[in-house]
C-alpha cells in the first residue's frame, strides 16, 4: 500500500499580501552610531525563500535620510548563497552611504562616524568575498 509522505512546507517564509517579505524572520547585520547629527544606521536582511535561494534588502540611515530597499523575490533580487545576498546588499548599502552622505548634513562634521560605517560595510565585503573564494575553490 503506498503511503503519501507529509511534506513540512512551514519552514520556508511566506510574503505578505503586498509580495514583500517580513524582516522579522530574515538574518539580520546591523551597525548603529548615535553622534550629535542624528544616527547613522546600516542594517542589512538575507533570507532564504526556497532551499539555496536567498533575498536581500537593506536599510540606509542618515540623520533624517532613510533610504531602504524591499524584501522581495525578483528576477534581480536571486542568490545562491547567503555571502552572495549579504554581499548584495552591502553593495548597495555602500552606494546609499556614498551618494547621500553630504546630503544628510552629517559631512564634515561627523565624518568619524560615517568612516566606521564605512569601514564596517568593507569589513563585511571583503568577509562576503573571502566565504564566495573559499567556496568556489574548496574542490579545485
Amino acid at each position: 500500500m503506498a503511503r503519501q509522505l507529509s511534506l513540512s512546507l512551514d519552514r520556508w517564509p511566506v510574503p505578505l499580501d503586498n509580495g514583500l517579505y517580513d524582516r522579522a524572520v530574515a538574518h539580520r547585520q546591523a551597525f548603529e552610531q548615535r553622534c550629535a547629527g542624528g544616527t547613522v544606521s546600516i542594517t542589512l536582511w538575507v533570507l532564504e525563500v526556497v532551499p539555496d535561494l536567498y533575498i536581500q534588502a537593506c536599510e540606509v540611515v542618515l540623520g533624517g535620510i532613510r533610504r531602504e530597499t524591499p524584501l522581495r523575490l525578483s528576477p534581480r533580487n536571486r542568490y545562491d548563497s547567503p555571502e552572495a545576498a549579504l554581499r548584495a546588499a552591502a553593495q548597495k548599502a555602500a552606494r546609499e552611504l556614498k551618494n547621500h552622505r553630504r546630503s544628510s548634513g552629517l559631512y564634515p562634521d561627523h565624518q568619524s562616524t560615517l568612516l566606521r560605517a564605512t569601514n564596517w560595510l568593507e569589513d563585511m565585503l571583503q568577509q562576503c568575498d573571502y566565504l564566495l573564494d573559499r567556496q568556489v575553490n574548496l574542490f579545485g
